[in-house]
């Protein structure tokens, strides 16, 4: 990330003249896009996941996460907490994923998405496997509650769902994947029991 020549915003200036002192200036402004460049790569790979399970395709999905990379580096000055990094940068991508849906015009809907490595054992990849065949509203929340480990409070800011719908999705996707693992001769787990 150090290759990249970013620009101060407007809104990192305008913050920065109320510093008193210059080297305050610099050392806010610094220290707003340390934090925005350590919790982008943090979040990096999970971003990609939440934008696969979306868009089913990986040059999508990399063009929402870049795309919302941009975007929430533009308005990081919107960011009230910074403990709600995740929840809100993960919002922006859920926001870029239906805006490239949209453009699609002609949306080709998979059954299936393609494998993401999550853990190497032959019980993750068969639920991982059982997980993609979920049509995607109760894909989408349980990758958000189990694979991102995000709270139904903000799965449901991120989708713009109410607490009520998440919890009901979560609750017919288990009722589902233990269908799916019942009716395939499926395996002991207890993850989404």
């Amino acid at each position: 990330m150090d290759s990249i020549v970013v620009e101060t915003t407007t809104e990192e200036f305008e913050k920065a003249l109320h510093c008193s002192k210059p080297n305050q200036a610099i050392a806010y402004i610094q220290a707003q896009r340390s934090f925005f460049f350590s919790e982008t790569k943090l979040y990096k790979t999970n971003m990609f996941r939440v934008a696969k399970s979306i868009l089913n395709n990986n040059a999508d999905a990399e063009d929402a996460v870049s795309e919302s990379i941009i975007k929430s580096y533009t308005n990081l000055h919107t960011l009230k907490k910074q403990e709600s990094f995740k929840p809100w940068i993960m919002k922006i991508l859920v926001r870029e994923c239906y805006k490239i849906l949209k453009k699609r015009r002609s949306i080709d809907y998979y059954d299936v998405m393609p494998d993401i490595p999550v853990i190497d054992t032959d019980n993750t990849q068969i639920l991982w496997t059982y997980v993609n065949q979920l049509p995607y509203e109760f894909r989408s929340v349980v990758v958000l509650f189990y694979y991102e480990d995000m709270s139904i409070k903000y799965i449901a800011k991120t989708l713009s769902l109410s607490q009520g719908t998440v919890k009901s999705r979560l609750s017919r996707a288990r009722a589902k994947l233990k269908l799916l693992l019942e009716d395939n001769g499926g395996f002991e787990y207890d993850r989404f029991g």
